[in-house]
């Protein structure tokens, strides 16, 4: 196992790889300039009108973890590069564009709470917008051990791109931002130097860790911004590197053989091309998931509040089937940025990871289990343990998860041990090779002691974990949606309750619809629901949650305990 412990006890050997490490990004220092650092600039609370706040501010109260955010400016000139192949180093095309963009930081408050890494993430423009993806996916993980992460605007599309570019969400407070040279230079070509610069912003500008102590910078990058960060990685870092490591998702394509620093790429089964043809080398290790698809369920979730405040959006998807995998891949982006932290500091390289299996490979097709699950790659408890089908096969991106019926779980799992103790077996495992870290181990565990499966029971419409609020309300889909939103005290009084309200659920629903006794389990979850919105307004009035994200499940309670309701009389 691979942990992201200090370097205090690693042999002479290491010392010295450490520190020629080290010399070699510092040197870099010198040759990225660093630019003009503006801030932190003022902010009003998220949600007022005029939008004079960070685009997606989180709807985390950070100062329950010890941690603040802050938003910077940054600007000077940048140049742009030649195309290169990837095996090739680019050159200089043109130099001295100016541009002025934006670094949103999220860090401890202090020292001590400072693991010394900051994760420099490239946000995600796909959706016309930025997006800060991998800390949606690993907030948890970052607050839980001490990084610090930064998000950079790179591309003109998180900026201009209509009727959502924050230079149009927010006219008064990024109208300055340009990463285009006034509109002479197309295509995001400043967007690697603009990269580079927040880096060298991060070590060399205090304001900007707020006198943190940094040791570690690890850029960052999912699916497009990934894409990205492999030409970034293989034609521009390579000239004048200033990350320490790469860790990078569900993206980046292949890696040239003499990087300077390493990579560890997470990829999903919509990434099986890159799984292939990429070999792990003494600078790269690719870690493919089973069941992953490139758009899941938990990062679609973790930002229904602040999407619903800042752009009126509601966190669903269309598709036709039920889509979007419940494997939880935060948690190996979790352990890979363990695990590339580590390498980065002590030189000892990341578990290899096994390939999906393949039955055919022309075209590259992942193999699959009777279920459908894929078979090969990182295995995790809901591919091991499985209570659905969750497969990268259709709905474009989003992939399938369509729940077992009632007689595959019962066959499955008679019991709702033999349930638990195939799952604390599948995450025992994936510990042990390196996949998954202890504390994300206890929580699979966790869930599943807390599941219904195994119980014999009928979950039914208003129970099963499909879809997404509002179109499908269910108490599965509250109590995730719950569970992923970060809020101090949930755990222990909004968590426990909707694990109650879904087992009553499934209770009326086996008993029989209509049966006095189904009457009566229904309307326990309608009291059980009242219980958690009455539970969530006391969280929101001690300072535990944000408005916005109040609202959201108050509302999301609502409506599934009305139709709850329906079902008791």
């Amino acid at each position: 196992m691979h942990t992201s412990s200090n370097v205090g006890g690693i042999s002479r050997y290491r010392r010295i790889l450490l520190t020629a490490l080290t010399l070699l990004v510092s040197a870099a220092h010198a040759v990225v300039p660093t630019p003009t650092v503006i801030g932190p600039i003022p902010s009003d609370t998220p949600g007022t009108p005029g939008h004079n706040y960070p685009f997606f501010a989180t709807d985390i109260v950070l100062k329950n973890f010890g941690y603040v955010e802050e938003e910077f400016f940054y600007e000077g000139t940048a140049n742009s590069y030649t195309t290169v192949p990837i095996t090739s180093t680019a050159a200089i095309a043109t130099s001295g564009n100016p541009y002025r963009s934006r670094l949103l930081v999220r860090r401890p408050a202090t020292a001590d709470k400072f693991n010394g890494v900051v994760i420099v993430e490239w946000s995600n423009v796909t959706n016309g917008y930025d997006t800060d993806v991998l800390w949606l996916y690993e907030k948890e993980f970052y607050l839980r051990e001490g990084y610090a992460w930064v998000g950079v605007s790179a591309q003109n599309a998180g900026l201009n791109s209509s009727p959502n570019g924050i230079r149009l969400w927010s006219p008064t407070r990024y109208g300055s931002l340009d990463v285009t040279a006034g509109g002479t230079r197309a295509n995001d070509v400043l967007s690697y130097d603009i990269f580079s610069q927040a880096a060298a912003a991060v070590r060399n500008v205090p304001a900007v860790m707020g006198g943190l102590p940094v040791q570690t910078v690890v850029g960052a990058g999912q699916s497009q911004s990934a894409t990205r960060l492999g030409t970034y990685i293989n034609s521009i870092h390579v000239r004048d590197p200033i990350y320490n490591v790469f860790m990078i998702t569900e993206g980046g394509g292949n890696f040239r053989n003499d990087l300077p620093v390493p990579v560890v790429q997470v990829l999903s089964e919509q990434e099986r091309n890159s799984s292939f043809q990429q070999p792990d080398t003494d600078k790269v290790r690719v870690w493919p998931v089973a069941g992953v698809s490139h758009s899941e369920q938990y990062s679609l979730l973790s930002r229904a509040a602040f999407l619903l405040r800042d752009l009126g959006l509601q966190a669903f998807d269309t598709c036709a089937t039920p889509a979007r995998s419940r494997v939880e891949a935060r948690y190996v982006f979790n352990a890979a940025t363990d695990a590339a932290v580590n390498w980065a500091r002590t030189g000892t390289p990341p578990a290899n990871a096994p390939d999906f299996q393949f039955s055919s490979l022309s075209p590259i097709t992942v193999a699959r289990d009777a279920f459908g699950n894929a078979l090969g790659a990182i295995r995790l408890a809901e591919i091991e343990a499985p209570v659905a089908k969750e497969a990268a096969d259709s709905c474009g991106l989003g992939g399938t998860h369509i729940p077992f019926d009632t007689a595959t779980l019962n066959t499955l799992y008679p019991t709702h041990a033999v349930y638990v103790n195939k799952v604390t077996q599948a995450a025992n495992a994936a510990v042990a090779a390196g996949f998954l870290l202890p504390a994300d181990a206890q929580q699979t565990i966790d869930k599943a002691q807390k599941s219904i499966w195994g119980l014999g029971l009928e979950c039914g419409p208003l129970c099963a974990d499909v879809r997404q609020f509002p179109l499908n309300p269910t108490s599965m889909l509250l109590r995730n949606q719950t569970a992923f939103l970060v809020i101090r005290g949930a755990e222990s009084k909004l968590v426990p309750i909707l694990d109650a309200v879904t087992l009553a659920i499934a209770e009326g629903y086996s008993l029989g619809i209509g049966t006095a006794a189904s009457k009566q389990k229904f309307a326990q979850a309608a009291s059980l629901l009242q219980t958690y919105s009455t539970n969530v307004q006391l969280l929101l009035l001690s300072g535990n949650t944000k408005p916005e994200t109040a609202t959201l499940l108050r509302d999301q309670a609502t409506t599934l305990r009305n139709l709850v309701l329906a079902l008791s009389v």
